[in-house]
């Protein structure tokens, strides 16, 4: 089945957040799961990663691109 991610819901799993539902997350973290991930959840990720506002290092390090 395929899944679109939305912008907190990507931040809350890469941040580990509790506000991640659990249904979620075990989705998220299934490797058979089909995930879609929009440019512009990234572009969104990106901004709030810019200002502080995550504890996530950065979107792009964390997909396998470098800075």
């Amino acid at each position: 089945m395929k899944y679109v991610l939305d912008t907190h819901a990507l931040i809350w799993f890469l941040e580990g957040n509790p506000r991640l539902g659990k249904n979620a997350k075990t989705i998220l973290s299934d490797p058979n799961s089909e995930l879609v991930l929009p440019a512009i959840v990234l572009a969104e990720a990106a901004w709030i990663v810019e200002r502080g506002r995550t504890s996530i290092p950065s979107v792009l390090e964390f997909l396998g691109f470098a800075e």
